[in-house]
């Protein structure tokens, strides 16, 4: 019981397989009647399309299009399918392509390699589809042309036995710029003026060939150029009996055959222009034509013989690699290679291209050789220079992280002893541990001016450090500007009253709120003060004015110092810059005051700059925006975690 069900299940199979081979079979025979039938061009390609992926899908394809002539036909697969695509060449001119989509894990190689070949054939079968249309076509045009031409044809006139002429078209009429009735009954001679026709009709025998001349007139107003062809008419007896003549402007012609003289002579000049060595090969790889690049050694003869590639380009007796000329032939693809001089270690590169004939198949390849030795060369150096700014980048981050963990120590170090000074001098200053006499509070009051001023110059080098590494966290929330420039003011008053200087605060009333970091906006304004305090002579004034425009809160903080020369208002906001730089300085400083600044107000997305004439004062600006609902810092939470103070 078993065998007989293993049998009828057999039996299933192979029926299946039977219908599914008539059914291929079917399919085939309907494309090889689509592939013979004289539909359009467009709709045969469209029942190809319809009738191949039926045939096809036994061999897991399962999908096929086509686009001819920016013309799609069928539908595209999903993108998961692996595609496989051949070029549709009609004339050795790309026309489209033919693509299948395949099941890549269900496909064995046998049946991949299948559905190549197929495709290949099917790309072949459409070009030559469409060339067989093409043809049609011009044969459709000869024949449309030939009529016209039949209407149209400059034949020109007819002559008897004497050579008059005794009818003409009225194309001859319109080339000779002559009426027919002008033309008929003059001689043949006064049309075609030639030695031959004249001994002709004076001896009245007939030459064994056509007559054919050219010559140059000059008709309607310009010059032409004319063919004359006669052709006598012979009795069975050997009697002259009259004869055809035919008369045409060639004036184009001859015009389009210089152009073309013209361009082919370019095309040669710019063959052999070419600084690289352009080979054109056969299958058998021998030389059919070439610039002879590198080989201007070679005489004239023996070019003309087609020498071998091999032998032509050989090198201490090796032949130069020719592999991909072989795989361009098989293939019909452009190949490649690269090609190291055992003598002198140069590199060629090696470019083939198929050229096609009117069947799709390979008749010649171009192949293009290019030295491309420096190339190389340069590459590898650019690839040692990129591998050493590498090692040298790694070696800048790690300098970099030492750095900011010096700073970070040295922030410790520093900060522990520096905050026990700070304490301990305020301690005795302000006689919390005894009395001073009037010298020891002088002493003491610079201790403390200096502990602060050190404290000062510590923070802005941490500052710079952190921020340019993006390490500064902001904690933005409403403020009132006022309040931070009255945070500021308390900081620098001890330097207003040891210049005796005068602060005028101008704040209107109307000012709204700021978006503003509580501890990092008031360095600004200090800094900024510093600076006035600084270049500003004892007795001087410092004006502060705040007000509101549109949408935005604007200070200046102008004083009657000593200016800034305009060469040196665009470097005041440069790390480390210093209106005088020399050693023996009149003014302290450290140059990083307007530098922090400046990174602090652009990160509250304002604007600060300066105007200011040497001798005349500074005025510094500031814009900040104003707060409202949908400012963009209060959508932002920033993390204070990290914040630097």
């Amino acid at each position: 019981m078993s065998l007989i069900n293993d049998t009828c299940i057999l039996g299933e199979c192979t029926s299946k397989t039977q219908e599914r081979d008539a059914d291929n079979i079917f399919g085939l025979l309907r494309i090889i009647s689509l592939l013979n039938s004289s539909l359009p061009l467009n709709s045969l390609i469209s029942l190809l399309m319809r009738a191949l992926p039926e045939v096809m899908l036994p061999l897991q394809v399962y999908g096929i299009y086509a686009k001819i002539d920016e013309k799609v036909y069928g539908c595209p697969a999903e993108d998961q399918y692996p595609t496989l695509s051949a070029d549709i060449v009609v004339h050795g001119k790309n026309r489209g392509y033919i693509s299948v989509f395949y099941n890549k894990e269900r496909q064995n190689p046998e049946q991949w390699t299948l559905v190549n070949e197929i495709l290949n054939v099917l790309s072949g079968s459409i070009s030559n589809l469409i060339e067989k249309k093409d043809l049609e076509k011009i044969s459709l045009e000869t024949c449309r042309r030939y009529n016209n031409l039949y209407y149209n044809c400059p034949v020109g006139l007819f002559t008897d036995k004497k050579g008059i002429i005794v009818h003409c078209n009225h194309k001859l009429a319109q080339i000779l710029d002559l009426s027919e009735n002008n033309i008929i009954g003059l001689h043949i001679t006064a049309i075609i003026d030639n030695e031959k026709i004249w001994n002709m009709f004076s001896s009245n025998k007939s030459l064994p060939e056509p007559i054919k001349t050219e010559s140059d007139t000059y008709l309607k107003k310009r010059p032409i150029k004319l063919r004359y062809i006669y052709l006598p008419e012979v009795s069975p007896e050997g009697e002259l009996k009259g004869g055809l003549g035919i008369v045409e402007d060639i004036t184009k012609i001859e015009e389009a055959e210089q152009v073309q003289q013209q361009q082919k002579k370019l095309l040669v000049n710019t063959f052999n222009a070419i600084n690289d060595l352009i080979l054109v090969l056969d299958k058998d790889l021998r030389i059919i034509t070439s610039n002879w690049k590198g080989f201007e050694n070679i005489p004239e003869e023996d070019r003309n013989k087609n020498p071998y590639r091999n032998e032509i380009i050989t090198y201490d007796g090796t032949p130069c690699e020719s592999y991909h000329l072989v795989e361009a032939f098989a293939t019909g693809l452009p190949k490649e290679a690269f090609w190291t001089n055992p003598v002198d270690g140069s590199i060629k590169e090696m470019k083939a291209y198929p050229i096609f004939d009117e069947d799709g198949e390979v008749i010649m390849v171009v192949e293009y050789l290019r030295d491309i030795t420096e190339i190389k060369r340069s590459e590898e150096n650019l690839r040692k220079a990129n591998e050493e700014l590498g090692k040298a980048y790694e070696s800048l981050k790690s300098l970099d992280k030492l750095k900011n963990e010096f700073l970070s120590n040295l922030q410790h170090e520093i900060n522990t002893p520096l905050t026990s000074i700070k304490g301990f001098s305020e301690l005795v200053h302000d006689e919390e541990l005894g009395p001073l006499n009037i010298e020891q509070k002088k002493a003491m009051h610079k201790v403390v001016e200096k502990t602060k001023q050190l404290q000062m110059i510590l923070d802005s080098l941490l500052f710079v450090s952190t921020a340019t590494n993006g390490g500064i966290k902001y904690s933005f929330e409403r403020v009132r500007i006022s309040d931070l420039i009255h945070i500021a003011l308390n900081i620098v008053s001890d330097k207003l009253k040891c210049k005796d200087l005068t602060i005028e605060l101008n704040i209107a009333p109307d000012v709204p709120e700021i978006i503003g970091d509580i501890d990092y906006l008031p360095r600004v304004f200090v800094h900024i003060l510093d600076n006035a305090i600084k270049f500003t002579d004892n007795k001087g004034k410092i004006t502060i004015t705040v007000k509101r425009e549109k949408e935005s809160v604007h200070l200046v903080i102008k004083d009657t110092g000593i200016g800034i020369a305009e060469n040196d208002i665009e470097k005041v906001f440069q790390m480390f810059f210093q209106l005088d730089g020399s050693s023996t300085r009149n003014y302290g400083g450290n140059g990083l005051g307007l530098f922090i600044s400046k990174i602090i107000i652009e990160k509250h997305n304002g604007k600060i700059w300066i105007n200011s004439k040497k001798g005349e004062g500074t005025e510094v600006h500031i814009i900040l925006p104003v707060y409202t609902d949908n400012s963009e810092y209060m959508q932002t939470k920033y993390s204070d975690k990290n914040k630097h103070k």
